[in-house]
């Protein structure tokens, strides 16, 4: 066979199928060759599919590498909200402090005023009775406690009943207290009176209201040392 030959053999080989299945039907390889184109097939279906799943990873990537920078964005976001959260806590557990030290100052204060104020009142029933023993009048005065009532210079002896109040500081609207109390106490509480009624406002410090004011009341303003306006007995 010439070189010719074998060469426009070999290229109608490649060129014409169906010389290629004429030439394979004769050596028993056209099924073969069938197959095999089959599985070309199959095989390009295959990378088709495999070409659009890879597209559509591509685009589950880029969805989930979004997601991912928003998540990041996020956890910046709710790192500075715990930053803010922790400088809040921060401050009310200094608020909370500041209150329990007021707290406790208030507590001292109120202490304090307690004490105060039974001194005062034990200062004013000793100075109250001394002042009425020389005019004649012995009286023992106590503190008076009543139901939603409360009266800080109490005593009764004979006709005479002494009412009145103990306070460091004498203003107007203690000294009108006296009446008022009186008032509730006559209302309420008439067995604690009698025919007289001395009303006495003793105290540390009077204003000049205070002062015009009890004797418009006919309330014996006294301090430890003098009388602001004279006893009406």
């Amino acid at each position: 066979m010439s070189l010719k030959l074998k060469e426009k053999i070999l290229d109608l080989l490649e060129r014409d199928r169906e010389f290629r299945y004429a030439v394979a039907g004769l050596i028993g390889l056209d099924e073969i060759l069938k197959r095999l184109d089959q599985h070309d097939r199959k095989f390009n279906e295959i990378l088709a599919v495999l070409k659009e799943h890879t597209a559509r990873l591509d685009e589950h990537d880029r969805k989930f590498n979004e997601i991912v920078a928003r998540l990041d964005g996020h956890d910046k976001k709710f790192n500075e909200i715990l930053s803010r959260l922790d400088e809040h806590d921060r401050k009310f557990n200094s608020i909370i402090a500041e209150i329990r030290d007021i707290r406790k100052e208030l507590v001292d204060v109120k202490s304090y005023i307690e004490r105060l104020s039974l001194t005062l009142g034990e200062e004013a029933w000793e100075v109250i009775t001394g002042r009425l023993r020389r005019m004649g009048v012995d009286v023992k005065l106590t503190r008076l406690i009543l139901p939603e009532l409360g009266i800080n210079v109490y005593g009764a002896v004979d006709d005479l009943c002494v009412v009145g109040e103990a306070s460091t500081r004498a203003g107007v609207g203690v000294v009108r207290s006296v009446d008022e109390k009186l008032t509730e106490l006559r209302r309420r509480y008439p067995e604690y009176l009698k025919r007289r009624v001395l009303k006495v406002v003793y105290t540390m410090w009077a204003t000049e209201d205070a002062v015009e004011e009890a004797k418009k009341r006919n309330i014996w303003l006294l301090k430890a040392l003098e009388d602001l306006t004279p006893p009406n007995i």
